[in-house]
C-alpha cells in the first residue's frame, strides 16, 4: 500500500534502493529470485508508522507495537504482511508475501501496547510488517526479521562470483 504517490510502484523501488546491495549470480533460475532483507517497504502513507520489534511474551515469539491500546478505535484495521524466504529449483531465493486483517481481539496487551503473539514470530525465514488503516490513510511500514540469508550475497565474493557470471567486470 503506497498512497502517498501517484504511482506505487516507483514509490517501491525508490524506498526499496536503500536497502542494502546485494550481487546475485547470472543463472536461469535466477531470473526471479530475491530475498528476505531488513526494511523492504510493505506500505508508505499519512499515519504515523507503528514501531515494530520481534520479542516475547512470557517466553512466546511475538510481535510488539507501540500502539497504545488505549488509542484503538472499533474502525480502525491491521494488516499483517508476512514474507516468507523459500527456495525454489536450484536453491535459488525467493520471497513469497501473504496479508491478511488482524482483527482487533487476536491482539494481546503488554504494557499498554498491541502485539501479536505466536511461535511463528520465531522463525528466521520468515519477516513481518503491520500496517494500521483508517478510511484510506495507511502507516508506513517495513519488514522486520531475523533473517540474515541475504548477507552472504552482500560480500566482495559474492560481487566477485556474480561479476563472473556475468562475463566479468569491465
Amino acid at each position: 500500500m503506497f498512497t502517498v504517490s501517484k504511482t506505487a510502484y516507483h514509490r517501491f523501488l525508490s524506498l526499496a534502493n536503500q536497502l542494502p546491495v546485494v550481487y546475485l549470480p547470472k543463472s536461469r533460475s535466477w531470473v526471479e529470485g530475491s530475498l528476505l532483507i531488513p526494511d523492504i517497504p510493505v506500505s508508505e502513507g499519512k499515519l504515523m508508522p507503528l514501531q515494530l520489534q520481534l520479542g516475547e511474551v512470557d517466553g512466546t515469539p511475538a510481535l510488539l507495537t507501540d500502539r497504545k491500546a488505549a488509542d484503538v478505535r472499533p474502525f480502525e484495521v491491521f494488516l499483517l504482511y508476512t514474507a516468507e524466504q523459500q527456495f525454489h529449483r536450484e536453491d535459488c531465493p525467493k520471497v513469497v508475501f501473504k496479508m491478511r486483517e488482524v482483527k482487533q481481539e487476536e491482539f494481546t496487551v503488554v504494557d499498554g501496547c498491541l502485539a501479536l503473539v505466536d511461535n511463528d514470530f520465531a522463525d528466521e525465514m520468515k519477516g513481518w510488517a503491520l500496517v494500521h488503516i483508517m478510511g484510506r490513510n495507511c502507516s508506513t511500514q517495513s519488514i522486520v526479521t531475523h533473517c540474515n540469508y541475504y548477507q552472504k550475497f552482500t560480500t566482495e565474493e559474492a560481487l566477485e562470483e556474480a561479476a563472473k557470471s556475468y562475463g566479468g567486470l569491465k
